[in-house]
């Protein structure tokens, strides 16, 4: 099993029993021997485990983490994907080099999905009539929600400008209602000046939404590594 990707260190790492170092041309990974099953079957404590190796290295390398449950045949099939991806690894080390992970998380106010439920209009009696309406009740609430996605982004970056390197975006819904979640890539010597920006950022909204937004991290920075997994799935 992989767990992260790194340039070779120049003192060896200090890794947990069964835990092991391969390396080529510069470029290392984290491995250990895994039976297929038990992976599929980890309970909490093995993901905790797990997460807990990645950041412990975090701490002290910049790497590339891996999702839980990234597979490889052999030793030789992860050296195999090291020197054939070893100039795209190398640009994204590069790009990750010294910065942690920050996440956003807000609920966003107004179009509730709940909202949009089937049913006559009243004193409309044309077939179907009721049930376009939803559909473009439903569709003009979704337009609502990535206006104000679009709007609470942009406040947090104003407030956060300089502050970090990349981002990335997710919509979801928790109980009907919309979740904006944001990813910051942030150098590690920001991390407090970013969690205070946002802390402080104005509220674009009359419902102070910003003041009850969630910021987690730092962690490895899982959501900016791309699918460097995927590659690997392709080479055993």
């Amino acid at each position: 099993m992989l767990y992260c990707i790194l340039r070779s260190p120049n003192q060896p790492l200090a890794l947990p029993p069964g835990i092991r170092q391969v390396q080529v041309e510069g470029i290392a990974a984290v491995v250990s021997d895994a039976d297929p099953e038990r992976v599929r079957t980890a309970d909490r404590s093995m993901l905790q485990g797990y997460a807990d190796l990645i950041a412990d290295l975090h701490r002290v390398a910049n790497l590339i983490p891996m999702r839980y449950g990234c597979i490889a045949e052999s030793d030789d099939s992860v050296l195999r994907l090291l020197q054939l991806r070893r100039s795209r690894l190398g640009t994204l080390l590069d790009k990750l080099e010294g910065c942690a992970e920050l996440g956003v998380r807000l609920l966003l106010p107004g179009f509730d999905a709940n909202d949009a439920v089937s049913g006559d209009e009243p004193g409309d009696v044309r077939p179907g009539h009721a049930h376009l309406a939803v559909i473009r009740q439903r569709f003009q609430g979704e337009v609502r929600v990535a206006e104000q996605a679009k709007v609470v982004r942009a406040a947090i970056e104003r407030a956060t400008v300089g502050l970090f390197r990349d981002t990335r975006v997710e919509q979801g819904q928790v109980d009907g209602r919309h979740l904006l979640s944001l990813y910051y890539l942030v150098p590690r010597p920001a991390c407090h000046d970013f969690v205070e920006a946002v802390r402080l950022a104005p509220d674009p909204f009359p419902d102070s939404m910003m003041n009850h937004c969630l910021v987690s991290g730092p962690w490895p920075p899982y959501n900016f590594v791309g699918a460097i997994d995927d590659d690997l799935r392709c080479l055993t």
